[in-house]
């Protein structure tokens, strides 16, 4: 084993060298923290950080448990004082709520559940075998029915003609009788009664009867469902697609498992036009978020927003959603980082629920089951009043 001595030039070398690095991670994560309040407009690398930021705050934390391994809690304090200052993020990325909710009777009485889920067409189509398009879908199926959620909210799902021969969905229609299957398949199953929302209040040709859009892969819907008791405006929502190529997908897994074959020019180029995709998505997703915050502030109180947000917590999207009268379900009653993305080791975070008004989160689960390249978010409310 190599023993370096204290007072060598060598081992002050490479202490100076450790300290100077894991400052600048400290500044990197901070700059991270709070870069999702810079328009992706005025800034190409602050939506990046934001991304990264999960990444960098277990970097952070290992680098802060090392520096106090070989007994360096000086140094070790700069990576936690980085971590404090960044806490408003760390919070909602990392949440710590590690006790289960007790359900009075009137809550337990009240509560009502709400699915969240990004069904990926339920696989029909996806992998030329009739077979294991019905096998997947009826993995999807059959956890939706499991759940037996007051309201479940999809994204890329169909209940179209194409789709009434499969068993799986005539189970789903007996349990739903109220159900709708609107642009670009953002599908509502409710047990209880719906009103579609008509906005007049979008214009230059972004509303269409009960949905609005907004370029390529921006799907937002709503409906006032009358929960009993009390009327909710639900938001179905799905911002912009990155639209990241097959292409581009296989150099990222490639790039993550270190064993790229591109050459150098090569990879530069992928990495530019990833970076390009990205930069755009983020740019849409900020006026995407403008739009919808519009309506937002037009709804009533209750309100609960959900959907495949294809962006991170802490994101300009995400903040301008959320404003300052919106609470993050995962924040108040989940546990942990998390991510809802799970497909070619692009492990983010990109489903929310989001929700204010009378009503408060007091379960949350992510959940790995189904078919889809996305997990399904569960979440419990029960009336404050």
């Amino acid at each position: 084993m190599m023993h370096f001595d204290k007072k060598s030039y060598l081992y002050r070398i490479i202490k100076v060298s450790a300290i100077v690095v894991t400052a600048l991670l400290s500044v990197v994560l901070i700059y991270a923290a709070y870069s999702g309040t810079t328009h992706p407009a005025e800034s190409r690398i602050a939506p990046v950080a934001v991304l990264a930021f999960p990444f960098l705050l277990a970097l952070e934390v290992m680098i802060g448990m090392l520096w106090l391994i070989v007994h360096s809690w000086r140094v070790s304090l700069i990576v936690w004082v980085a971590i404090l200052i960044s806490w408003p993020s760390v919070r909602v990325v990392a949440p710590l709520n590690m006790f289960p909710h007790t359900y009075t009777p009137k809550e337990d009485s009240t509560k009502f559940k709400v699915l969240t889920f990004n069904v990926e067409n339920f696989k029909v189509s996806y992998y030329g075998d009739k077979e294991k398009e019905f096998k997947a879908g009826q993995a999807t199926a059959r956890y939706i029915l499991k759940q037996d959620a007051d309201v479940v909210l999809l994204q890329e799902a169909s209940l179209s003609a194409d789709f009434n021969d499969l068993p799986f969905m005539d189970s789903l229609k007996k349990v739903y009788p109220y159900r709708d299957h609107g642009y670009h398949d953002q599908v509502i199953l409710s047990k209880h009664p719906y009103q579609p929302v008509i906005d007049d209040s979008i214009k230059n040709g972004f509303a269409s009867p009960d949905n609005f859009l907004n370029g390529y892969h921006f799907y937002a819907r709503a409906f006032d469902v009358l929960v009993p008791g009390h009327k909710v405006r639900f938001f179905n929502l799905h911002l912009h697609s990155i639209q990241l190529s097959n292409d581009d997908k296989q150099f990222y897994v490639d790039l993550t498992k270190l064993k790229t074959k591109d050459k150098p020019s090569e990879a530069k180029q992928a990495s530019k036009t990833i970076f390009a995709k990205l930069t755009n998505a983020f740019r849409q997703h900020a006026q995407e978020a403008a739009l919808l915050r519009q309506v937002i502030n037009q709804s009533d109180a209750n309100v609960i927003v959900c959907g495949d947000f294809n962006d991170v917590p802490m994101s300009y999207a995400y903040r301008k959603i959320m404003g300052n009268d919106m609470t993050d379900a995962w924040v108040k009653c989940g546990f942990g980082p998390t991510a809802t993305y799970h497909n070619d080791r692009l492990f983010f975070k990109i489903d929310h629920v989001l929700y204010r008004g009378d009503m408060e989160a007091v379960e949350m689960h992510r959940h790995k089951e189904g078919s889809s390249d996305h997990y399904p978010l569960v979440t419990t409310f029960v009336w404050k009043r």
